[in-house]
C-alpha cells in the first residue's frame, strides 16, 4: 500500500472521527438553540473563516466551475451539509443517541452501494469483508446501549435521511475534489449552504433571544461549525482523490464510534465491555480496508 494512500485514509477518518464526535456535541446544541439559526449560524462562522485562509491555496478558483460542477456543488452542500445537519437534529429530537447510531452504522453500506451502483465501483472478497467487518462492530457497538422507550419512528426516518445525504456528500465530493483544492471547495459549499440557511432561519430568528444562549453554548456552538465545516471538509478533500470511493465510504465507519467515545467523556455515559469490542472490530475493518488492493471500475 502506497504511503500516500494511507496517509489519504488517515486524513478521510481523522474528518470522520471529528464528526462523530459532533453528533454528541449537536445533542447539547440543539438543546440551546433553535436549529435553524443555529444552522445558518454555523454557516456563517465558516464562512468568515474560510475566507481569511482559502485564497492562499494554490489551484482552480471556483469561478472556473463547469455548469456540470456548479450543479454537484450545490447538491453537495444541500444534501450533504444543510440536509445533513437539519435531519440530524431533528432526529435527534425525537430519538435516541443509540438508536441514531445504530442508523448511523449503515453509512458505510450505503455509501459502498451506491458506488457500486452509481460510479461502477468494483468490490473484492476481502474489500466486502471489511464492510462487514465494520459495520458489525458498529451494530454491536451501538445495540448495547440502546435506550428503550426514547425512540421514535419519526425520528429514525430522519436520522436514516442524514444517513443518505451523507453518502451523497461521499459521492458528490468524490467527483469535485479533483482538480479543485479543500479549502477552496470547502468555502464555495459553505457559502451555497449559506445561502440555502436564510431562508430556513427567517422563520425562526425574529423570536430567537440570542441573551438566553449560555456563553458556553455559543463557545460549543462556534467549535462544532469550524469543526464541521472547516477542518473535516480540509481533511476530507485532502484525502479523497487519492483513495476508491469505497474506501472512503468505510472510513465513515469513524463516526459512531467517535460519538460513542464523546457521549462517555463529555455526556459522562458508561462504556461497557461490549461496546469496546465493536470499537476494535470497526478498527480492524478500517485496517483491512485500508490494506486491500485497490479495484478498477466496471468497463
Amino acid at each position: 500500500m502506497s504511503s500516500t494512500r494511507l496517509a489519504a485514509a488517515l486524513s478521510l477518518i481523522a474528518a470522520m472521527t471529528l464528526t462523530g464526535a459532533n453528533i454528541a456535541f449537536g445533542k447539547a446544541v440543539v438543546a440551546a438553540f433553535p436549529i435553524y439559526v443555529f444552522v445558518l449560524f454555523r454557516f456563517a462562522v465558516s464562512c468568515l473563516a474560510l475566507m481569511a485562509i482559502a485564497p492562499t491555496e494554490d489551484g482552480p478558483r471556483l469561478k472556473e466551475m463547469s455548469r456540470r460542477e456548479q450543479r454537484d456543488l450545490v447538491l453537495m452542500s444541500l444534501l450533504g451539509m444543510v440536509g445533513f445537519t437539519v435531519l440530524m437534529f431533528e432526529g435527534l429530537k425525537r430519538t435516541s443517541a443509540a438508536d441514531a447510531g445504530i442508523i448511523t452504522a449503515t453509512l458505510p453500506a450505503v455509501v459502498a452501494l451506491l458506488g457500486v451502483v452509481l460510479m461502477g465501483d468494483r468490490l473484492s472478497r476481502l474489500q466486502m469483508g471489511a464492510v462487514a467487518l465494520a459495520i458489525a462492530g458498529l451494530l454491536l457497538v451501538q445495540t448495547t446501549g440502546a435506550q428503550a422507550g426514547t425512540s421514535s419512528l419519526a425520528g429514525n426516518l430522519l436520522i436514516g435521511g442524514a444517513v443518505l445525504c451523507e453518502a451523497s456528500f461521499v459521492l458528490l465530493g468524490k467527483r469535485l475534489a479533483p482538480p479543485y483544492r479543500p479549502l477552496r471547495l470547502a468555502l464555495g459549499a459553505n457559502v451555497v449552504g449559506f445561502t440555502l440557511a436564510v431562508p430556513l432561519a427567517a422563520v425562526q430568528l425574529p423570536t430567537f433571544d440570542a441573551g438566553a444562549v449560555p456563553l458556553e453554548m455559543w463557545a460549543l456552538g462556534i467549535w462544532y461549525s469550524l469543526a464541521a465545516s472547516v477542518i473535516c471538509l480540509w481533511l476530507w478533500y485532502r484525502g479523497l482523490p487519492y483513495v476508491e470511493t469505497w474506501l472512503a465510504g468505510l472510513a465513515t465507519a469513524a463516526i459512531p464510534v467517535a460519538a460513542l467515545a464523546t457521549s462517555a467523556l463529555y455526556l459522562g455515559e458508561t462504556i461497557g465491555p461490549a461496546r469496546l469490542a465493536g470499537a476494535l472490530l470497526v478498527i480492524a475493518g478500517i485496517v483491512l480496508g485500508a490494506l486491500a488492493a485497490p479495484n478498477k471500475r466496471r468497463g
